[in-house]
């Protein structure tokens, strides 16, 4: 059976299923599109799920498993030795990849999924993301992790929040479910920074997807080829105490080969050098002892390599950038620069 075959009998036998269900119908187009247009699949098939379960009264996120019915991205197909999950190797920090599709009108995937196995979650439980960082980025051209290009963005569309309704003509209200967004840049996160990612159903299972959209800040289908990357926690209306942090690595446009050096850079070696941030750190000490006093000690901290004083100052080392919160830097992360041009104007 060639390609097309397959395809026409794949929607023939699925329609009756998708067709009073809107993003039912556009997974199926998407699949079509792989199915009919193989080519476009230059770094292999990424497609993967993110398991959810309640472990000792919190959310926790991992690589699922296969032999359970869900898609994981082998080893093996990232350039990495059988059996090495991607971690990044500073932090300790899952990666999950997947690999943007370029349509005439958007680049946009809606993979990694989110799935829970039946009795793994409590029934009707919404399960939230919680979304913070900065968006990564890889350039095959100066092949180092650093901060997206200004201007660029990624938009996680298709979470649902709750807002109040006053016009059921009712005392109490059911409150009304709107459909919102994520934006991730260089500069943050904006818009919605939590949204409801799915419902647990009557089994304690879930299976659900969201929609990713690389895009500029202007909604146009142009970014840069290369590797992106965002940052989100899990939690549910039931278990509020965030998962740990995990990060979304995502392909767009890059062969397989390639992609490879974009995960090695963070999984098989540290994508931060930490001796010299060690000696900036120490530099800073040294010459601004208003904003950093007191010499103190380096630890990792979600995905920063990073230090704090007294005085409720941090500072940290991520994506080749400094960035500061606290003291006189205030309640909100700032970039200070690029930390291969402040070492070097510190002379180190």
């Amino acid at each position: 059976m060639n390609i097309s075959n397959l395809f026409i009998k794949l929607i023939t036998h699925s329609f009756s299923r998708i067709r009073s269900n809107p993003r039912h119908v556009a997974a199926f187009v998407l699949i079509g599109f792989y199915l009919l247009n193989p080519m476009i699949l230059s770094a292999g098939e990424l497609h993967q799920h993110i398991e959810v379960k309640v472990v000792e009264q919190r959310v926790q996120a991992s690589f699922c498993n296969p032999e359970k019915g869900c898609s994981l991205v082998k080893p093996e197909t990232l350039g990495l030795p059988a059996g090495q999950m991607p971690i990044d190797k500073l932090t300790g920090t899952p990666i999950y990849v997947s690999e943007f599709i370029i349509f005439p009108d958007r680049t946009a995937i809606d993979s990694p999924g989110f799935e829970s196995i039946a009795g793994d979650m409590t029934a009707g439980d919404k399960v939230r993301y919680r979304a913070s960082g900065h968006l990564s980025f890889w350039n095959p051209d100066n092949p180092q992790w650093t901060l997206a290009p200004d201007g660029i963005q990624i938009r996680l569309a298709g979470g649902l929040d709750l807002q109040p309704n006053q016009d059921c003509g009712q005392v109490f209200c059911i409150p009304k479910t709107v459909e919102g967004f994520t934006i991730f840049s260089r500069h943050g996160v904006s818009s919605a920074t939590s949204l409801i990612v799915g419902e647990v159903r009557t089994d304690g299972s879930l299976h659900t997807h969201l929609d990713w959209i690389l895009e500029s800040n202007q909604g146009a289908p142009s970014a840069p080829i290369g590797a992106y990357m965002v940052e989100l926690q899990l939690i549910t209306d039931s278990y509020p105490v965030p998962s740990d942090s995990l990060w979304i690595m995502f392909n767009n446009g890059l062969s397989l080969q390639v992609f490879q050096q974009a995960v090695a850079e963070r999984v098989l070696q540290s994508s931060t050098d930490t001796a010299l941030a060690d000696k900036l750190f120490g530099w800073a000490e040294s010459n601004y002892p208003s904003l950093f006093p007191h010499a103190a000690t380096s630890f990792i901290t979600l995905g920063y390599y990073a230090r704090c004083y007294q005085n409720g100052a941090c500072v940290g080392v991520k994506d080749n950038h400094i960035f500061a919160v606290g003291g006189e830097f205030g309640a909100a992360i700032v970039t200070l620069g690029d930390f291969n041009v402040l070492a070097a104007q510190a002379g180190l």
